[in-house]
């Protein structure tokens, strides 16, 4: 902890140039403070997880152990259920539902950004959006403790390695760049409307059960398959998963996210100019 606030110590500079500006020209420099005091944002992620799971012999692995037996678990009877075999329904419930705990974590976790951050909001002139990079830092380490498994299951039921998995690796960089952005509204609103988070919450199971986690979209008809692209956690879904699995996603499935992250721009940034400075009071 003592490493946390030596590196929180805010610049001398920083409270003068946020101060004495535009509301525009403070939420920028709030953006581009967040993203320079890394260590900040680097520390409290790495903090949480610890946090998180003190004391636990196995920590974060926890996670890990309770996806692979809900991915074997689930597997095995939906395989049936749908008709699918084992040895490539497996290997594609693992990948999505890895992928889908990575995308419900950052949504989950933006509800209470602000409100767990309380206590440093009020007492230092910290950039609003080092909260938001610290959720997507605190999911991002339980995804890589998650994704062990995927190696697991694809040497037991036989799936080679593709040269389509480097592109799961831009897919990662959209979900990342529509997290934080999401994140921002989710967290600015959630902090102002305290029943949200709740609703937040129950949204997101149904949003587990309409996108394509347990089920295949190849399975649907033709028709029904346009309404999976108006999905934006399916697109983000598919954007690393299917090269994960060894194919590349359409391209509809990325200029979906890449639509949906410019909405969530065009809502994000007015939306912090105009309350950004009321944060701290609706704590």
């Amino acid at each position: 902890m003592d490493a946390i606030d030596n590196t929180m110590s805010v610049p001398g500079d920083l409270q003068p140039t946020l101060s004495s500006s535009g509301p525009a020209r403070r939420a920028w420099l709030d953006l581009l403070q967040g993203f320079r005091n890394w260590r900040v944002w680097w520390l409290l992620g790495i903090g949480d997880i610890r946090q998180r799971y003190r004391r636990s012999r196995i920590g974060q692995f926890w996670i890990t152990l309770s996806i692979a037996i809900f991915v074997v678990a689930i597997g095995v009877v939906y395989s049936a259920l749908f008709k699918q075999p084992i040895k490539e329904y497996i290997p594609y419930l693992a990948t999505t539902y890895v992928v889908w705990v990575l995308i419900a974590g950052i949504v989950n976790d933006s509800t209470s950004a602000f409100i767990q951050a309380e206590g440093f909001l009020r007492q230092q002139a910290l950039p609003k959006t080092t909260f938001i990079l610290r959720v997507l830092v605190r999911n991002a380490i339980s995804f890589a403790h998650n994704i062990i498994v995927l190696p697991i299951i694809f040497l037991v039921f036989g799936v080679a390695p593709s040269w389509t998995w480097g592109a799961a690796l831009f897919g990662l960089v959209l979900i990342a760049v529509a997290g934080f952005l999401g994140g921002l509204i989710l967290a600015i609103l959630c902090t102002r409307f305290r029943d949200l988070p709740q609703i937040i919450q129950n949204f997101i199971q149904v949003a587990f059960f309409i996108s394509p986690v347990t089920w295949q979209v190849e399975l649907l008809d033709e028709p029904v398959r346009f309404w999976v692209n108006l999905n934006p956690f399916a697109a983000f879904l598919r954007v690393v998963s299917e090269p994960l699995l060894g194919r590349l996603p359409s391209s509809t499935t990325y200029a979906s996210a890449l639509v949906t992250i410019i909405i969530l721009c065009a809502v994000a940034a007015p939306l912090f100019v105009r309350f950004r400075q009321r944060i701290v009071y609706w704590l």
